[in-house]
C-alpha cells in the first residue's frame, strides 16, 4: 500500500516580537499552515529592515518582502501602533521608536499618562491599528488591516499582553487590553481583526491551482 504524504507549506511569522508571535499563533491557527518564528531558523536570524514606510501597510509591506529574501520562505509581517487624539494621531507609525527604540514600555506608557494628563481637555480618545502583508517569492500576495477604538486609561492595569496595553481600555469590555485573555484580545483586537483575513487568504492560496504557497 502507498501511503502519500502531504507535504504542508511554512509560513515564516516575521517578527521578533515574542507578544506578537504569540497572538499571530493563535489567530492563524485555522490556516492550515505551518507556522514558523525566527527563532525557528536555523543559521543566524535576519537582520531586522529599516521600517521606512510612511505607513503601517507600507512597513509591514517591507518587513515581508525583507524576510522573505532572507530566508526564501513565505512571509508574514505586521506592523501596528497607537494613534492618540490629543497627541495628534501620535505616536502612530512610530509607536516602537517613540522616546526611542529602547525605552522600555512601562516608561513609554507613564510618560503617555503624564502628557494626556497636562492637557486633560483633549480628551482620551485612541485607537490601536494594524496592517499584515504577505510575500511570497519577491511580491506582495495579501494585505489587511484592522482598527480598534478605544481610551487611554489613567493609570496601567493588567499584566497581559505588551506594548501599550496595559493603558489601552476597550470601552466594550470595561478592560484595558492588557487586562483581556488571549482569546478576548483575538476576537476584538486590531491584531485580530487584521489577521482574520489572512486566514481566508491561506486556506485559499492552498486551494489554489497551482498554489499560490510554495
Amino acid at each position: 500500500m502507498i501511503v502519500e504524504c502531504q507535504i504542508v507549506p511554512s509560513l515564516l511569522l516575521a517578527t521578533g516580537n515574542p507578544g506578537k508571535v504569540r497572538e499571530m499563533r493563535a489567530a492563524l491557527a485555522g490556516a492550515g499552515v505551518r507556522l514558523l518564528g525566527l527563532p525557528d531558523l536555523s543559521g543566524s536570524r535576519p537582520d531586522e529592515p529599516e521600517e521606512t514606510g510612511e505607513g503601517f501597510l507600507a512597513n509591514a509591506g517591507i518587513k515581508a518582502l525583507h524576510y522573505q529574501a532572507a530566508t526564501g520562505l513565505p512571509a508574514l509581517a505586521e506592523d501596528s501602533g497607537l494613534e492618540v487624539d490629543a497627541l495628534d494621531g501620535g505616536p502612530g507609525v512610530r509607536s516602537a521608536r517613540w522616546l526611542g527604540r529602547d525605552t522600555p514600555y512601562p516608561e513609554k506608557n507613564r510618560r503617555l499618562l503624564e502628557l494626556l494628563a497636562a492637557n486633560p481637555a483633549r480628551g482620551r480618545g485612541a485607537r490601536y491599528r494594524s496592517a499584515v502583508a504577505v510575500a511570497v517569492a519577491g511580491r506582495i500576495v495579501f494585505r489587511s488591516t484592522g482598527t480598534v477604538e478605544g481610551t487611554i486609561a489613567t493609570a496601567p492595569r493588567g499584566s497581559g499582553g505588551f506594548g501599550y496595553d496595559p493603558v489601552f481600555r476597550v470601552p466594550e469590555y470595561g478592560r484595558t487590553m492588557a487586562e483581556l485573555s488571549l482569546e478576548e484580545k483575538e476576537r476584538i483586537s486590531h491584531r485580530g481583526r487584521a489577521l482574520r483575513p489572512a486566514v481566508r487568504f491561506l486556506r485559499a492560496a492552498l486551494a489554489a491551482d497551482p498554489p499560490i504557497l510554495p
